[in-house]
């Protein structure tokens, strides 16, 4: 799972019909203590995205979509599980029911 986070992610918005690489911050890069557990992944998610605009967003690494979120105006950041597919996202691999 290392190979998950060694390069940056890129950052997509969500949009009805497509998916856009998010023009505001485009690369998110990852570091193994923020994926301990599930709050401390969701509490870095909340400081990054705080300008972000409100939507939903992934980040794909290079071996797929490794997390999905929903971010609320105010930074509140809420994690997806699966996506709209129902395939689980690669970051519950890491932090499981943390």
């Amino acid at each position: 799972m290392e190979e998950l986070i060694e390069k940056p992610m890129l950052v997509m918005q969500i949009r009805p019909e497509f998916s856009i690489i998010y023009k505001a911050n485009p690369k998110l890069k990852l570091k193994i203590e923020y994926l301990k557990t599930k709050r401390e992944f969701t509490d870095y998610l909340t400081k990054t995205t705080k300008n972000w605009k409100e939507g939903e967003y992934f980040l794909r690494s290079n071996l797929g979509p490794f997390a999905g979120f929903h971010v609320k105006k105010g930074a509140k950041v809420t994690l997806f599980k699966e996506n709209k597919n129902k395939v689980p996202y690669l970051c519950w691999a890491l932090l499981g029911n943390k």
